[in-house]
């Protein structure tokens, strides 16, 4: 049985610009793929689904939620759960967090990985699948409890904009079993059990694991700054 596993590819699929991973990404899917969006972004969605056509894509399907008992459904969940690659977006982060939080749907992506499949978030939706979930709200970076598809983890999407970084290091240095995850724009990143793999783009690590916290502030942090073609070990998964 194939490995599953996570990804996150933080540029727009109309834009081209990782072009290349999500041929690969399809290809090992065998042109199959589900897009996983709220309702306010299906025509989105559907356009994505169209331009990936001249990448390989042969079954392509939407799936949109209007309300939080559609992600109890399962028949919702079975489609969810037949398909080898799952492409999660979303607008409004705090609503979808809502939206299937301890739902079925939920459950069918955690299945998906297990099965050899791959679940992928696209751009912001990235921020949501960690342990801790980041989200913009009035021109600052806040945190909740995330989706906790990947345990040990916060993940933080266009960590190079302004406050985010320093958002990110807060978090893992008040909560030094987190390990964090900054993807630049333009960044795909795989995960697998036990490894990290840079596809394209720039991943910041921040681990606070052997740092020491005194009265005052964090001395020790680690930070790793990967490119492309890079592994890191993860501790989680």
């Amino acid at each position: 049985m194939r490995q599953g596993f996570f990804a996150f590819l933080t540029a727009d699929p109309l834009r081209g610009s990782l072009r290349a991973v999500e041929a690969r990404l399809l290809e090992e899917a065998r042109g199959e793929a589900l897009f996983l969006v709220p309702y306010p972004l299906r025509d989105l969605a559907e356009a994505w689904r169209l331009a990936w056509g001249s990448l390989g894509l042969k079954r392509g399907r939407v799936l949109y939620l209007r309300r939080r008992e559609e992600a109890f459904d399962q028949d919702v969940a079975r489609e969810v759960a037949e398909s080898p690659l799952v492409l999660l977006a979303a607008e409004g982060l705090p609503e979808f967090l809502d939206l299937i939080r301890g739902s079925l749907v939920l459950e069918a992506l955690l299945w998906v990985h297990r099965q050899g499949g791959g679940v992928v978030a696209l751009g912001e939706a990235g921020g949501l699948l960690g342990e801790a979930a980041f989200y913009p709200l009035e021109g600052q970076v806040r945190a909740a409890l995330g989706l906790s598809l990947l345990r040990g983890l916060a993940l933080l999407p266009r960590v190079e904009e302004r406050g985010r970084f320093l958002a990110l290091s807060q978090l893992v240095a008040d909560n030094p079993d987190l390990v964090g995850l900054g993807l630049l724009e333009n960044t795909a990143l795989r995960l697998l059990k036990g490894l990290g793999e840079v596809w394209a783009g720039g991943v910041t690590l921040v681990d606070a694991g052997g740092a020491e916290f005194t009265g005052r502030g964090v001395r020790g942090l680690r930070v790793d700054v990967l490119s492309a073609g890079e592994r890191f070990p993860l501790p989680v998964l």
